[in-house]
């Protein structure tokens, strides 16, 4: 049977993050695992080629690093305040930091949300889930709105 010691739960603090962080939470109390929340500010640094200055990239990141480390500590206070739960921030392009992350603290799985297009009539994975869910090496647990 497959040992689940660590889990790596991503969210993007979208319509799904509850759901996402109920599982992962649940999960991990079950099986005793370590759990991770990790949070990637989408860096701008693929606008490059437009001519944004480099001085508006680093604002937006700050204040995006600013909005998530409350969102962060408001987790902190009302999901995770009886569970040890790690919270990492990161910048950078999302599946790629997530992927990496996964790889480098060897995690059994990770839980991550999908987003719900009723609009095209179906279920559909977002292009960070996409990635995630073909390039990792662990099993991944997609929660669905």
């Amino acid at each position: 049977m497959a040992e689940i010691k660590k889990i790596l739960c991503a969210v993007d603090f979208g319509p799904v993050t509850a759901q996402v962080l109920d599982y992962a939470k649940t999960i991990s109390t079950c099986l005793d695992a370590e759990i991770y929340i990790l949070y990637v500010v989408h860096s701008l640094d693929f606008i490059e080629q437009f001519s944004v200055p480099q001085s508006y990239r680093e604002e937006y990141e700050k204040q995006m690093i600013d909005q998530a480390k409350e969102k962060i500590k408001e987790m902190k206070a009302s999901i995770f305040k009886d569970n040890k739960a790690e919270f990492i921030l990161k910048a950078g392009d999302p599946a790629k930091e997530i992927l990496l992350f996964a790889e480098k603290e060897n995690v059994d799985l990770i839980v991550i949300g999908a987003i719900n297009k009723k609009s095209l009539g179906g279920f559909l994975f977002g292009s960070v889930g996409e990635k995630v869910i073909k390039a990792s090496n662990a099993p991944v647990l997609v929660i669905k709105p």
